[in-house]
């Protein structure tokens, strides 16, 4: 390697300061290119630098974490996450550890870990009646949810896998997550926990009434579809950062992304246990 970009959170003057050590540390091992972004949203800031660089260095909580390796998907880009925040799923380097792993990753001491992440997108009728069509699509490394508005309303979606129909749920919310967004909104729910590197995802009811209460875990190839069936407020977030208000009668598709998330490891494969399990005790 010898291009690296530094991306630290804009509102932690800790992941400031530490940006500033390893900018000054990286040139005495040879890194001759050195790019920094500090800007909350990195795809302003960060895409830019992506196709010149060999790694980017995220300082950060998971959030930090989650920008950098969704963008840095469509170059092929790994992210060396550095943990500033309260949880760090996605960080194993703490920050005292990072001179050690920065070293490690530049000696090519680790592994490059692949996350399937999720391509979602909205279609909706035209006014008068036509053909659907896209008006919105992302790509989600954690989850899609479909959620209730400010209304403490149900909502009802019905759910079709590869065109069939599954079933009318009646529930809060329902999430399709990646095997990475497994131990986030929808652990929380009842869903259960999928390695890291493994290509399914799952889809979890959020509070369901006298239907589906039960998470189902699908393969890389299914292709999901949640029609909007409500006259209440109603919202799609994906990755708890973008958020789009639904109409009544749009469809939420969600399918493998054809771009992996890619992540430096320094550990061994068969640590990610142990620390979700350390990440799992500080929360509960």
């Amino acid at each position: 390697m010898e291009r690296i970009c530094l991306l630290h959170h804009p509102h932690k003057a800790e992941a400031a300061r530490l940006a500033d050590e390893i900018a000054q540390f990286l040139p005495q091992v040879g890194i001759g290119t050195i790019e920094r972004c500090s800007e909350w949203e990195p795809t302003d800031t960060l895409v830019p630098h992506l196709p010149h660089v060999d790694a980017v260095i995220a300082l950060g909580g998971d959030g930090t974490v989650l920008r950098a390796a969704r963008s840095g998907a469509a170059y092929a880009v790994p992210v060396l996450g550095i943990n500033m925040g309260k949880v760090g799923f996605l960080s194993e380097v703490k920050p005292g550890q990072w001179q050690a792993a920065v070293t490690a990753m530049l000696h090519g001491k680790c592994w490059i870990e692949k996350r399937l992440m999720l391509s979602v997108r909205i279609e909706r009728c035209a006014a008068n009646g036509g053909p659907r069509t896209c008006v919105r699509s992302y790509a989600a490394l954690n989850d899609a949810v479909v959620s209730r508005g400010s209304l403490a309303r149900v909502i009802e979606a019905s759910v079709e896998l590869n065109g069939i129909v599954l079933d009318q749920i009646t529930c809060d919310g329902l999430i399709v997550a990646t095997s990475t967004g497994s131990t986030g909104y929808a652990l929380a729910a009842g869903g259960p926990i999928l390695p890291p590197e493994l290509r399914n995802f799952v889809i979890v009811p959020v509070a369901p009434h006298l239907s589906l209460n039960r998470a189902l875990v699908l393969s890389e190839g299914t292709e999901v579809r949640v029609q909007a069936n409500w006259k209440h407020e109603a919202m799609l977030t994906v990755d708890g950062h973008f958020h789009e208000d639904l109409h009544h009668g749009d469809e939420i598709v969600v399918v493998a992304h054809p771009q992996l998330a890619r992540f430096v490891r320094t550990r061994s494969r068969y640590d990610y246990y142990q620390t979700l399990v350390d990440r799992l005790s500080k929360i509960y």
